[in-house]
């Protein structure tokens, strides 16, 4: 039976939330119509059906978020009631609530642990006043579900968990793009990989002073971060003063992230929180041996599916799909440790050759084909 689908969202320009909506307006059977309905005409990622723009600045000062924000419900509601709908998924705190008051039949989707996100005291209180009015909500991780029931009084039956889709043969092909000549010298040399907005929640200045051991036992590594945010100039003096200028390279956001990723050694996500990871999926799609920091949430789902999802580590850890290594959410050896894991990584050829088998293993699991199952509900 045909079904109508709206996407709500404020771009399809970089970002996880932004490549599932890619991923599922391409891979949904010919019988749905998609609507994406966007902020801002910013697209990057490819999708099918109608794209519709709000034309609501995305970043405001305080006094006029309420203004935009109604304006966006005003202008929203108006779509809603012209495409008439079956469902509306929508991504986002704020996105979210408009979602509640303008459909009925709405989904709203969670991509973080939101008591860990610091989206702040007014985020937080849509969430408890409103989100248990909504039929479903379907979030990214275990552990951002049981966030929501616990700090947020959400009823647990309402929750579905579905993870994030990849598009392994896309990815594979996408690998196989030559690099740049500019940036091929860098990648002659054993380099660890990173790929994220350069903001707080990414904390690459943990992982540029973790590189820093690094460099005292593997001289020729190299690090690379994709990816660009406000904390550049930050992090580029953070590089000047630990005298790592010829060592570590920002290069921006990069449309094919996949052709670097396929010539590192090893990827490294260094998040203070994440909701599920995109990226080091993304990275195990490309065979790369990951590691990552046991934030919440998503990475000891991903790379330790059959352990305790609340469990904390002190040490290293070497799981059946990757690297674990402590949380920087206070643990004072978190730098020295994830210096560690990368030396070992770089320096134990049987432990890499292992984890990229691993890697593509278990990205398996998240194919667009395996995901996309579990949105059947939509089609009944």
């Amino acid at each position: 039976m045909p079904k109508k689908i709206i996407f709500f969202i404020p771009t399809l320009s970089i970002g996880g939330g932004e490549r599932v909506v890619s991923e599922l307006s391409l891979n949904f059977p010919d019988s749905v119509t998609t609507t994406i309905v966007l902020f801002q005409n910013q697209v990057s990622y490819p999708y099918k059906g109608k794209l519709v723009c709000l034309n609501i600045p995305i970043s405001n000062p305080l006094p006029l978020k309420v203004y935009y924000f109604f304006l966006c419900f005003f202008r929203f509601r108006k779509i809603i009631r012209q495409e008439n709908p079956d469902y509306v998924i929508s991504f986002g705190p704020a996105l979210n609530v408009i979602n509640l008051f303008s459909s009925k039949k709405n989904i709203l989707r969670v991509d973080n642990v939101m008591s860990c996100s610091g989206k702040g005291i007014i985020y937080e209180t849509m969430i408890k006043l409103f989100y248990n009015k909504a039929p479903r909500i379907v979030c990214v991780s275990k552990v951002s579900a049981a966030d929501l029931v616990k700090n947020f009084g959400i009823k647990e039956e309402k929750i579905k968990v579905i993870h994030n889709p990849l598009n392994i043969k896309e990815i594979k092909n996408l690998a196989l793009n030559p690099l740049e000549p500019e940036y091929q010298k860098i990648f002659e040399k054993p380099v660890i990989i990173t790929v994220g907005r350069l903001t707080k929640q990414k904390n690459h200045k943990s992982l540029i002073a973790s590189f820093k051991y690094v460099k005292e036992k593997v001289k020729g590594a190299q690090l690379v971060i994709l990816g660009k945010g406000e904390l550049e100039p930050g992090l580029k003096r953070l590089i000047k003063d630990l005298k790592l200028e010829k060592d570590v390279h920002i290069l921006g956001w990069q449309k094919n992230p996949f052709k670097f990723l396929s010539r590192a050694k090893a990827f490294v996500l260094s998040s203070l929180w994440e909701g599920l990871p995109y990226v080091l999926l993304e990275a195990m799609a490309c065979s790369l041996p990951v590691i990552s920091a046991d934030c919440k949430s998503g990475p000891r789902e991903i790379l330790a599916p059959d352990t305790d999802i609340n469990q904390k580590i002190e040490d290293v850890e070497y799981e059946k799909f990757g690297i674990l290594t402590p949380s920087f959410d206070g643990n004072p050896n978190s730098i020295q440790k994830l210096s560690e894991a990368m030396v070992k990584i770089l320096t134990d050829k049987q432990l890499s050759d292992n984890l990229a088998k691993k890697s593509l293993e278990r990205a398996e699991d998240f194919d667009i084909k395996n995901i996309i199952k579990k949105w059947d509900f939509l089609l009944l």
